[in-house]
């Protein structure tokens, strides 16, 4: 028996991050952007240890967090990643994004893939408010990897600064 869910998400993996292409950054060596999926996975890894080491975040629902996180993305198989500098308003966004969660929740028979989706989207409480933080946290800090293998300030500086109450409150990490 195959997985739907995994047929799904396998396409994850060949989705890149559409604001590394527009700035045509990547692996020096390469050129290879990360992926949706890889993305994804440094999320799960950046919010294990800031909830093993912060009493800020200790007492978050852990399990609720890395589901949330591993969802939050699903919407992009669809909908296809959209940065801030595209043609398309939030709520175009968000429409094509949610009708592409609900294929999922209903395709693969899991309704809670749709309501972490919900939940992340809304940012309604304090793990969605969490990984909301997370997802610019690693942004932020792949772009401080791109810019030291490009020896480019410019590529971390502009993340830093469009996100700047993430990277103040996550500064030793960065």
């Amino acid at each position: 028996m195959s997985s739907k869910l995994y047929g799904e998400i396998y396409k994850l993996k060949n989705i890149l991050r559409k604001g590394w292409l527009v700035r045509n950054v990547g692996n020096i060596k390469t050129g290879r952007v990360e992926s949706d999926a890889e993305h994804t996975f440094s999320m799960c890894m950046l919010a294990m240890e800031i909830m093993a080491k912060s009493d800020k975040y200790k007492n978050l629902d852990q399990l609720k967090v890395y589901k949330m996180i591993l969802v939050h993305e699903l919407c992009e198989i669809d909908a296809g990643d959209h940065t801030p500098y595209d043609k398309i308003t939030l709520q175009e966004k968000f429409d094509m994004e949610l009708a592409c969660v609900k294929r999922l929740a209903k395709e693969c028979k899991m309704p809670e893939l749709l309501n972490l989706w919900l939940e992340f989207e809304e940012n309604k409480s304090p793990e969605a408010m969490f990984v909301k933080k997370m997802d610019k946290l690693d942004a932020i800090m792949q772009a401080k990897i791109y810019s030291e293998e490009r020896k480019n300030d410019a590529i971390f500086n502009d993340f830093k600064n469009y996100t700047k109450n993430i990277s103040d409150e996550f500064d030793n990490y960065l």
